[in-house]
């Protein structure tokens, strides 16, 4: 399969997704650096699929940041070198925080590929704008989209894609904005994804059945 089309594939799984899920609510719950609050996937998978005993563990980074500053918040996989090929993650924040965008026009955000997403083939990565689901709503969470895919399992571990948050300028400090997963099952034309070339799904339950959140703090 050559890059364009992969990068084609990419670009249509971000727009399906997005225009699939607004006005759609999902059973999921959104995401939380409290690991009792992580979404489970209920549902998503058939009675057969077992979550791996060990797999991929996704997690976000805690940074510090002054009100009217630029945070960078990293998405990073451990325990996932070369096994897996596909992702596709719906990112919650809090919604007072602005998401620096690439193109503003197209809800397209700016983000920075990292080192486990070296050989990456193509990615998108877009702000989800209109009829957010009550569950984010009622949290006080914006969220945006991210798919990236390679040429078979050629994603190694460590970051995967750096998103960036501009703080208010009136945070007060101490504030606290959680960043962590909003889980969306398989449907007709969205779902989140975490996948190896083989489909293995026990691995993909794993990762999301074990993400941990991340946070930007106003100092």
């Amino acid at each position: 399969m050559n890059l364009k089309k992969l990068i084609a594939i990419a670009t249509t799984t971000a727009m399906l997704v997005l225009s699939a899920s607004c006005g759609n609510s999902t059973n999921s719950s959104p995401g939380s650096t409290e690991k009792d609050s992580t979404p489970s996937p209920t549902g998503a998978y058939s009675d057969s699929v077992v979550a791996a005993v060990e797999g991929p563990k996704l997690m976000f980074s805690n940074v510090e940041a002054a009100p009217g500053e630029t945070a960078e918040i990293s998405l990073i996989v451990s325990g996932a070198h070369k096994n897996w090929t596909m992702c596709g993650i719906h990112v919650t924040f809090g919604e007072d925080l602005e998401c620096v965008m690439d193109d503003p026009a197209n809800n397209r955000i700016s983000y920075e590929l990292g080192a486990a997403s070296k050989h990456s083939s193509g990615s998108v990565g877009m702000l989800w704008v209109n009829q957010l689901p009550e569950e984010l709503t009622s949290n006080h969470l914006g969220c945006l989209f991210f798919t990236e895919i390679f040429e078979g399992d050629m994603g190694g571990d460590g970051e995967i894609v750096k998103f960036f948050f501009k703080v208010p300028e009136k945070a007060k400090k101490g504030t606290v904005y959680p960043i962590g997963i909003y889980y969306m099952p398989p449907d007709e034309a969205r779902e989140d994804m975490f996948r190896n070339s083989a489909d293995d799904l026990s691995l993909e339950k794993y990762a999301f059945e074990n993400w941990t959140g991340g946070s930007i703090t106003v100092v």
